[in-house]
C-alpha cells in the first residue's frame, strides 16, 4: 500500500517534481529514460526538459518533426543546434559533427553552428553548406579569423554584397577577395547580358525571316539560323523558346509550300514539254506519212495516235493545260483520225466514181494514199491537152508509170512496191500489154532494192523481234514498258516494204511478241481506270463537301481563318486526287471552281472589311505623330495597339502589309516618347546638380559663425535654394534642402535677439577696470547674477552670495509673466556704474557666451 510512495520523482505526478527531477538525469547514464520522457510526458515543459539532454539526433529528429507543442519542437531544434556545435555536454565528437554537418540543409542549424561553434573545422564545414547569404554577409564581417571570414566571401554570389564587403571588409584579403569576385560575377553577369542579348537579335531575326518573303536564299539562311539557335538554345528562356519554335514552325511551312510550288511547277514544265511532245509526234506522222503509210500501216497509224492520246491526258491530269492548248489539240486529234478514216475508205473504194469524191476530200499538205496518186495520174492523162502537132500517148497509164520510175529511181521501195502492185493489177484486169512491157523494163531496178532492202532490213527485224521477246517478264513498270513496246513498233514500221509477203513471218513473231510483253501493261492500264474512277468519285464528294459547308454556315458570325484555311486548302486537296480522266472530269471541275469562287467572294468581302478596320486605325496612329505631347500620344498609342490586337483576323499576306507600316508607326512614337523623357531627365540631372550646389553652399552658411555678414550670407543662400527647388527634382535632395530652410529661417529669426546680445557683449567689454584686485560687493553680486541667469556655475566662494541673489530676485519675478535673462542683464549693465576687475569681466564674459542665440 505505500507503493506509491516510494514511486521515482520523475513518475511523480506533479510535473514541477518530474521537472526537477530531470535535473539529476545524466545525457549518457539516463538516455533511455530521457528519451522515454520527451517523447511521452504528458508536460510540454517536461518534454522540453528531457529533450534539451538528449543526445541522440534520431530521437531528437522525431521530437521535433512529431511534437505538437512549439516549445519542445524548439527545445529539440535548439539541443541540435547545441551538439552540432559542440557548446554542450555530449556534444559527438568532431569528426562526427562535421559528418552531420555536411550533410545537413538545415539554414537554421548551419547558421547556429558556423556563429557559436567553438570548433573552427566545425564553422567552416557550416560556412560551406550555407546558402543564406544575408547571415555570410554578415559573418564576412564578424567571424573572429581571417580563415573563416575568406570562407564567407567565397560563397557569396551577390553582386551588391560583394561590393559593399569590398569597401566594409575587416581587412585587405577579403576586401581584395569580394573585390575580385564582384569583379568576375559583373563581367559574367556583362557575359550573360550579351549572350542574352545575342539570343533574342536571333529571336527577332528568326521572327523577321518568317515574315520575309520566300526566294532562292531562304533555305539557306534559315538553315544558318537554325544552327546558330541550336548552339545559344541552353541560354534561351522558355518563352523566348517557344517564340523561336514557332517562327521556326512558320518558316518551315514557307519553305514547304515554296518547294511544292517548285515541284509543282517542275511537273507542270513537264506536262507542258510532254504534251508538246505528243502534238509534235502526231505533226510529225502525218508530215511524214507516205502513200505506203496510207495503204498498209493504218493500224499502226492508231495505235501511234491513241499512244500520242493516252501521253497527252496522263501530262494534263498531272497539270492541266490551257483550254486554247486543247482545243487545238482535240482538233488535231479530229483531224488524224478523219484522214485515217478517209485513208481507210480510199482503200476501200471500189469505184471511180467513189475515189473521185474521196480525193476531193483528201487535204492537199499530206502525201495521199496510192490509189489517189494514180486516180490524179490517170486524170492528169486524160485532161492533157493535145498541142499542135502531138498525137496522144499511147499508154493510157502513164502516170502510174513516172510516179514508179521516180520511187525507184530515189529508192522508196515500199511507195514503189505499192505501186507496183496497182500496175499489176490494172494488166490483169485489162491484159494492158503495154504497160506489163514498161513493167518489165523495170524489173531489174526494183529486184535490186529488193535485194537490198532484204540485206539491210531482214537483220534489223530479226533484232526487233528479239527485243520484243526480251520485253516479256521484264522489270520495268507498266508505263515505261508500254514506252518501249511502242518505240519497237515505231522503229519496226521504219523497216517495212510494201511486200507483205516478205514481211508476213517476221511480222507474225514480232507481232505475237508484242501483244505477249503488253499484257502487265493491260492490267496496269485497267487499275489505272479504276484508279481514275476513284479519284473522280472523290473529287465529287469534295465538291460536295465544299458545296455544304457553303450552304450551312452562317456568314454574319463566321470563323474566317477557318475559311481561310479551308480555301487554301482544297485546291491541295483536289490537285492530290490524279490521276483523273480530263474528259470525264469536266463537270466536277467547273462546279469545283463555281464553288471556290463562292468562297473567294465571301473572303473577299469580309477581307475588304477587316483591312479598312486596320487602315482607320494605322490613320489614327499616323495622326498621333502631329502631337506634341508625347505623353498624350503614347498613350493614346497603346489604346490603338490594343485594339490592334482585339481587330479582326486577316490572311499573312494582307496582315504583313498592314502590320509593317503599323509597328513603324508605334516605333516612331514610342521612339519620340523616350527622347523626350530622355530630355527630361537630362534637365532634371542638371537641375538636381544645380540644386545641390546651392544646398552645399547653404549648409556652409549654417556652419559659420553667427554674425551680421554670416547672416546676410544665409539669407541669399537660403533665397537661392528657394528659388530652385521649382520642377520636378529627386525627393531625397527636395527634402534635405526643405530641412535647411527651416534651420536657416529659425536662425535667421534669431538675428535680433543676438543684435541684443552682442550689443550686451560689447558693454560688457566697455566696463572700466580697476586698478588693483579688490572686488567691490557690486560687481560680485553683478557677476553671480550673470551666472545665475545663465545657469553656469559660480564660484564655491560666491554660492551663498548666488542664492542671497536669487532669493532677493524671486518676489519680482513671480509677479512678471514672461521672464528674459537677457533683458535682465542688460538691466543690471544700466543700473551699474562701477568698475570691475579683470576677472569679474571675464566671468561676465563667459556668462554671456552660453546666451549667444542661433550657436545651437
Amino acid at each position: 500500500m505505500f507503493g506509491r510512495f516510494l514511486k521515482p520523482r520523475w513518475q511523480h505526478a506533479n510535473p514541477d517534481i518530474r521537472l526537477k527531477a530531470i535535473e539529476q538525469l545524466h545525457h549518457s547514464d539516463d538516455a533511455a529514460l530521457l528519451n522515454q520522457l520527451a517523447r511521452g510526458d504528458a508536460s510540454a515543459l517536461v518534454r522540453a526538459a528531457a529533450t534539451g539532454k538528449l543526445t541522440d539526433f534520431a530521437a531528437l529528429d522525431e521530437v521535433h518533426q512529431r511534437d505538437e507543442a512549439p516549445s519542445v519542437r524548439e527545445a529539440a531544434s535548439l539541443r541540435i543546434m547545441s551538439l552540432l556545435a559542440g557548446t554542450t555536454d555530449g556534444a559527438p565528437n568532431s569528426d562526427t559533427r562535421l559528418r552531420l554537418i555536411r550533410l545537413t540543409d538545415n539554414q537554421n542549424v548551419l547558421t547556429h553552428v558556423a556563429t557559436h561553434s567553438p570548433d573552427m573545422h566545425s564553422r567552416m564545414a557550416a560556412i560551406e553548406r550555407l546558402s543564406d547569404e544575408g547571415v555570410l554577409y554578415q559573418l564576412a564581417l564578424d567571424a573572429p579569423t581571417e580563415a573563416l571570414r575568406v570562407a564567407c566571401v567565397q560563397n557569396i554570389a551577390s553582386l551588391s554584397l560583394l561590393k559593399r564587403l569590398g569597401k566594409e571588409g575587416r581587412d585587405k584579403r577579403v576586401t581584395r577577395l569580394a573585390r575580385d569576385q564582384a569583379r568576375a560575377l559583373q563581367q559574367q553577369q556583362q557575359q550573360s547580358e550579351r549572350e542574352t542579348a545575342k539570343v533574342y537579335h536571333l529571336a527577332d531575326r528568326l521572327e523577321q525571316h518568317a515574315r520575309r518573303r520566300v526566294d532562292a536564299l531562304y533555305g539557306p539562311q534559315l538553315e544558318q539560323l537554325e544552327q546558330q539557335w541550336q548552339q545559344l538554345t541552353p541560354k534561351a528562356s522558355t518563352d523566348l523558346a517557344s517564340r523561336v519554335q514557332q517562327a521556326l514552325h512558320q518558316c518551315r511551312n514557307q519553305l514547304t509550300e515554296l518547294q511544292e510550288q517548285t515541284r509543282q511547277q517542275a511537273l507542270v514544265e513537264t506536262a507542258n514539254a510532254e504534251r508538246e511532245a505528243a502534238a509534235h509526234s502526231l505533226f510529225q506522222l502525218l508530215s511524214q506519212a507516205t502513200p505506203e503509210t496510207w495503204d498498209h500501216h493504218l493500224g499502226e497509224m492508231r495505235s501511234a495516235l491513241s499512244t500520242q492520246h493516252r501521253r497527252w491526258e496522263s501530262a494534263d491530269e498531272h497539270a492541266q493545260a490551257f483550254d486554247e492548248d486543247r482545243m487545238a489539240f482535240n482538233d488535231l486529234v479530229r483531224a488524224f483520225e478523219q484522214l485515217l478514216t478517209l485513208a481507210a475508205n480510199i482503200n476501200a473504194a471500189d469505184s471511180q466514181e467513189a475515189l473521185t469524191e474521196l480525193a476531193a476530200r483528201w487535204p492537199k499538205e499530206y502525201q495521199p494514199p496510192s490509189a489517189l496518186l494514180t486516180l490524179r495520174a490517170h486524170e492528169e492523162a486524160v485532161v492533157e491537152p493535145i498541142e499542135p502537132g502531138r498525137t496522144r500517148p499511147a499508154q493510157p497509164h502513164r502516170g502510174l508509170l513516172v510516179a514508179l520510175k521516180r520511187e525507184l529511181r530515189l529508192g522508196n521501195l515500199r511507195h514503189a512496191n505499192r505501186l507496183w502492185h496497182k500496175a499489176q493489177a490494172i494488166i490483169e484486169a485489162h491484159n494492158d500489154s503495154a504497160l506489163d512491157a514498161e513493167l518489165n523494163k523495170l524489173v531489174p531496178r526494183r529486184a535490186e532494192l529488193q535485194d537490198w532492202h532484204r540485206f539491210a532490213a531482214e537483220p534489223k527485224k530479226v533484232a526487233l523481234c528479239e527485243r520484243m521477246e526480251a520485253l516479256d517478264g521484264t522489270t520495268m513498270d507498266a508505263p515505261e514498258l508500254a514506252t518501249a513496246i511502242q518505240a519497237l513498233h515505231d522503229e519496226w514500221r521504219s523497216l517495212m516494204s510494201s511486200d507483205q509477203d516478205e514481211d508476213q513471218s517476221l511480222w507474225a513473231r514480232f507481232k505475237e511478241a508484242s501483244d505477249k510483253a503488253y499484257q502487265p501493261c493491260r492490267a496496269h492500264f485497267a487499275e489505272l481506270d479504276t484508279i481514275k474512277a476513284s479519284n473522280l468519285q472523290k473529287r465529287m464528294a469534295l465538291c460536295q463537301q465544299l458545296d455544304d459547308f457553303i450552304t450551312v454556315q452562317n456568314w454574319e458570325n463566321a470563323d474566317w481563318h477557318g475559311v481561310w484555311q479551308i480555301r487554301q486548302q482544297a485546291p491541295k486537296d483536289w490537285k492530290a486526287l490524279h490521276p483523273i480522266r480530263f474528259t470525264d472530269a469536266r463537270d466536277v471541275q467547273k462546279r469545283f471552281s463555281a464553288l471556290l469562287a463562292q468562297l473567294d467572294e465571301r473572303l473577299n468581302g469580309y477581307i475588304e472589311k477587316a483591312e479598312n478596320e486596320r487602315k482607320q486605325l494605322l490613320d489614327q496612329a499616323r495622326a498621333l505623330m502631329e502631337l506634341d505631347d508625347t505623353q498624350q500620344a503614347t498613350r493614346e498609342a497603346q489604346a490603338i495597339q490594343k485594339r490592334w490586337r482585339q481587330s479582326a483576323w486577316l490572311p499573312p499576306v494582307q496582315h504583313r502589309a498592314l502590320q509593317k507600316p503599323f509597328r513603324k508607326t508605334m516605333d516612331a512614337l514610342f521612339d519620340a516618347r523616350n527622347r523626350d523623357m530622355a530630355a527630361h531627365r537630362k534637365r532634371q540631372e542638371q537641375a538636381g546638380q544645380t540644386l545641390a550646389t546651392h544646398i552645399s553652399a547653404l549648409e556652409d552658411c549654417l556652419a559659420q559663425p553667427f554674425t551680421d555678414d554670416s547672416a546676410g550670407n544665409l539669407s541669399r543662400a537660403s533665397a537661392t535654394v528657394d528659388e530652385h527647388l521649382g520642377g520636378e527634382l529627386p525627393q531625397p535632395l527636395v527634402r534635405k534642402a526643405q530641412q535647411l530652410k527651416r534651420r536657416a529661417s529659425e536662425r535667421l529669426q534669431q538675428l535680433s535677439r543676438w543684435q541684443q546680445w552682442q550689443q550686451m557683449r560689447n558693454a560688457v567689454a566697455g566696463l572700466p577696470e580697476t586698478a588693483g584686485n579688490e572686488e567691490s560687493d557690486d560687481a560680485l553680486t553683478l557677476a553671480v547674477a550673470f551666472e545665475a541667469l545663465a545657469g553656469v556655475p559660480s564660484p564655491e566662494l560666491e554660492r551663498q552670495r548666488r542664492l542671497q541673489w536669487q532669493l532677493e530676485q524671486l518676489p519680482g519675478a513671480m509677479k512678471r509673466q514672461q521672464f528674459d535673462a537677457r533683458e535682465e542683464m542688460q538691466r543690471l549693465l544700466a543700473e551699474h556704474a562701477l568698475p570691475v576687475s579683470t576677472a569679474i569681466k571675464a566671468r561676465l564674459h563667459n556668462a554671456i557666451a552660453v546666451l549667444e542665440p542661433g550657436s545651437a
